[in-house]
């Protein structure tokens, strides 16, 4: 659902709006003076922002310029309300970084296709530059993955050899075999990262849950410096759980964003005891048997008014954020057949919910392409 940000004094156009705009699928919020704009900008992130150009308090296009000077603001599009249509009003706003302009009293239709055009011209315009970044990351990955291979297989090779020309009874052996597994981890872990960012169909199949979870906790405190941070990052995870049918790479994707946005909650705070929690047990979803993994911290947790909206494609209240982390990650738990959902823990902190269907009973649907078919509630 998109979200309109309305900046307008008048009480009786601001329930014009809201009304049309409801009526039509978008969510609305409001505020009726120029000065209470960039903190409701700021608070909810809307996809577009109708802002009257004359205000008690400030000048419209002053507000317009503020929200253009704003990090987290500055790409929202404006569409600028004038009083019939005075092309000074125009030519002001559009200098002041208005995106689009319409006279208050156009026709309701009118109203309605401009914010729709500037909604979805937002979601476009992201969109392209989420791919292009994407596609950097993907490249630039993919060489660095292939720089390590070539070392990496000269090491193991020559371990390799090494293992069968030694005696059982020699103490090498003792050095060989942990090199040999380190070198085994360490190809997977690089499967692993190219799994996370390149396209394609997923590559389904039945993985252990708890060696997954150790693996990306390994790595998310491999690249993040708790102990600086004084974050205490905890698993608490049976000796087992039953498998999973998943793509490792693209599950991982979801857990190493869990993990930075609940570990980014906690730092951002600056409280004392900072914790992160991540746990894991059988669940049922409906009449399906499955996994739940929660990754739960004690940060402020997130607003309510903003947390049915945090798996919205675009949506972020951090300055810097594309909005595109969590989408992914809830847009990779259904291609999963899974569900990922958030609360706000009563001990306080944010908890965020991954269910994964289990493979028992899952792996026999499986089509010859390796997706399997939809879960049905």
């Amino acid at each position: 659902m998109s979200q309109v940000l309305i900046v307008d004094d008048s009480p009786a156009d601001r329930v014009l709006f809201k009304t049309l705009l409801t009526r039509h699928g978008f969510a609305v919020a409001e505020v009726a003076m120029g000065r209470d704009a960039l903190p409701a900008a700021r608070s909810v992130h809307p996809h577009v922002i109708i802002l009257d150009v004359n205000l008690p308090d400030t000048d419209g296009h002053q507000v317009c310029r503020d929200l253009r000077g704003d990090p987290a603001c500055a790409g929202i599009p404006v569409l600028m309300l004038t009083v019939h249509g005075r092309e000074e009003d125009v030519l002001r706003g559009l200098e002041a970084g208005a995106d689009d302009y319409v006279p208050k009293d156009a026709a309701p239709e009118i109203i309605l296709a401009r914010v729709r055009h500037l909604a979805q011209y937002r979601q476009m315009a992201v969109t392209s530059v989420l791919n292009e970044q994407l596609a950097q990351i993907g490249r630039l990955l993919a060489g660095i993955v292939h720089e390590i291979r070539g070392p990496l297989n000269v090491i193991r090779g020559h371990a390799e050899v090494l293992k069968l020309q030694m005696k059982t009874d020699e103490t090498v052996g003792a050095h060989v075999e942990p090199i040999l597994r380190g070198c085994r981890l360490l190809q997977v872990r690089l499967e692993h990262l190219m799994a996370a960012v390149r396209g394609g169909p997923a590559n389904m199949v039945p993985i252990d849950p708890v060696a997954l979870l150790k693996e990306a906790a390994n790595m998310f405190l491999k690249g993040t410096d708790t102990q600086a941070a004084n974050v205490d990052f905890r698993l608490e995870l049976p000796a087992e759980l039953p498998p999973v049918v998943a793509d490792p790479g693209r599950l991982m994707q979801v857990l190493l964003n869990l993990f930075g946005n609940a570990h980014e909650a906690v730092t951002s705070a600056g409280r004392p005891g900072a914790r992160v929690l991540v746990r894991a047990a059988p669940a049922a979803e409906g009449a399906h048997e499955g996994l739940s993994i929660e990754v739960r911290d004690n940060g402020p947790g997130i607003p309510e008014p903003i947390l049915g909206r945090v798996f919205e494609p675009f949506f972020t209240t951090k300055v810097g954020g594309s909005g595109y982390g969590l989408y992914l990650a809830s847009q990779i738990a259904q291609e999963h057949h899974g569900l990922l959902k958030v609360r706000n823990h009563p001990e306080g902190g944010a908890a965020f919910t991954l269910w994964l269907p289990l493979n028992d009973g899952l792996s026999a649907l499986t089509n010859e392409r390796g997706k399997a078919p939809p879960l049905t509630h």
